[in-house]
């Protein structure tokens, strides 16, 4: 018996000693930034723009106990110029996890001209200040310029910028992952095919993209890469043009390069080789011509824009009370010590009780993620 309570105590104490530490970690865990944005202009020769349409997708997750929030929609299409912006937040119990995720747009004429520009960005942090927290945002934005032309032809002036930005890891080591393409949606009026050809494609992970505005138009005339995190990330840009691309690629693990291609019209730019340390910057196109050449005999139905982030840890299986990525004996226990109290982690479901159904939550998905 006597075993039995000093067992217990000990228990306690443990759980007392986890807690007070939670607490004190929590006022010194910093947030994790992301954002990804193109500037754009774009004129179709012989295609009138008049509407654009934008449609959006922001998700926030916070644990435990797990709390997910969307703001998901289609806009209908609007005549320019236009913008928006969505958000969404998440917020766990104490503070301790919080995300937000955003998606904008703004689309203008330019003066004088049938040419519209604009720009896209997807936005948002994530932060996990105690033990067994964590949190994610995914943003992502897509716009549509309507055209609907036979053969219709023109250029987009593309502008990529990017950041993303893990501070004292946020309980993550894990960066932004990003992706930002342009696709012609084209159809062909005889047979009523659809298709998408990709014209450019980035795709980034722990990377910070800056630009210098030289002259002071607003359009960067200098980009370099910075990299933002240890481990393992990369770049890749893919631009397309009929059957040929260009491509620039460079992964990096842990200071190294491990994978790099400079082809096509990147041939000549000096790019960093497999082997080397990655410098502290490294210069890259500041920008982007993308023509536009509808096939013959096909309609250009619209020019697709925009991507998206997503940042911060892969939310835990339900009843993963610590946050292990496992339910198991641990997750168990936790509830069972907790049972009849309020809140906290073991509160799986949230509804302010440690009772039956966290208990059930946990049992039925005893094993998960093991």
């Amino acid at each position: 018996m006597m075993r039995r309570t000093f067992w217990s105590i000990g228990l306690i104490a443990s759980a007392l000693f986890a807690t007070l530490w939670t607490i004190a970690t929590a006022q010194n865990r910093p947030c994790c930034d992301f954002r990804v944005r193109h500037n754009f202009k774009l004129c179709l020769r012989n295609c009138p723009v008049q509407l654009v349409q934008w449609n959006w997708s922001t998700q926030a997750s916070v644990w435990n106990p797990l709390v997910t929030n969307t703001n998901n929609g289609m806009a209908a299409y609007h005549q320019i110029p236009t913008s928006d912006i969505k958000c969404t937040t998440a917020t766990a119990q104490n503070n301790c996890a919080h995300a937000t995720a955003c998606a904008r747009f703004s689309v203008n004429w330019i003066p004088n001209t049938n040419c519209i520009q604009g720009f896209h960005e997807a936005f948002g942090s994530t932060c996990a200040r105690c033990q067994g927290s964590g949190a994610q945002a995914i943003a992502h934005g897509h716009l549509v310029i309507q055209c609907g032309t036979v053969g219709a032809f023109g250029f987009i002036h593309w502008q990529p910028r990017f950041s993303d930005t893990v501070v004292g890891q946020c309980w993550s080591n894990l960066p932004a992952e990003i992706h930002d393409p342009v696709v012609l949606k084209l159809r062909h009026p005889h047979t009523g095919d659809m298709r998408e050809e990709l014209v450019f494609d980035l795709r980034a992970q722990g990377f910070l993209c800056e630009t210098v505005d030289v002259d002071g138009d607003g359009w960067g005339d200098q980009s370099y890469l910075t990299l933002t995190s240890d481990g393992d990330v990369w770049y890749e840009v893919k631009k397309v043009q009929g059957s040929s691309y260009s491509r620039l690629r460079l992964r990096v693990r842990d200071g190294i390069v491990v994978e790099s291609e400079n082809s096509g019209e990147f041939a000549n730019l000096r790019w960093p080789l497999v082997g080397e340390r990655v410098p502290s910057q490294i210069a890259v196109p500041a920008f982007f011509d993308l023509p536009i050449e509808t096939p013959p005999g096909w309609v250009l139905e619209s020019v697709e824009m925009g991507g998206g982030v997503e940042s911060g840890n892969t939310p835990p299986p339900s009843g993963d009370v610590d946050g292990n990525g496992c339910v198991d004996d641990a997750d168990l226990l936790q509830v069972l010590f907790a049972f009849g109290g309020q809140g906290g982690a073991a509160d799986v479901n949230g509804d302010g009780i440690v009772d039956d159904a966290d208990l059930l939550i946990v049992l039925f998905n005893f094993g998960t993620g093991c």
